[in-house]
């Protein structure tokens, strides 16, 4: 889980030096689905995300 964490908090400071709007989007990707998975693990193990990266994506629209 350490490395994890870790891996997330180098996937947020790429967002902060994203150089083209293509790059920022794909760290932002990759950054909040990191935070989901640390999400569902915690929950799963019955444990708190209080305090714990979240996903703060806005939600994708649904069509149809």
């Amino acid at each position: 889980m350490n490395k994890f964490l870790f891996d997330h908090q180098l996937a947020a400071m790429k967002v902060d030096r994203s150089g083209t709007a293509e790059e920022r989007k794909d760290a932002i990707d990759l950054l909040g689905g990191r935070a989901k998975r640390m999400a569902e693990w915690r929950r799963t193990n019955g444990l708190s995300g209080q305090g714990w990266p979240r996903d703060e994506r806005a939600p994708a629209d649904e069509e149809g």
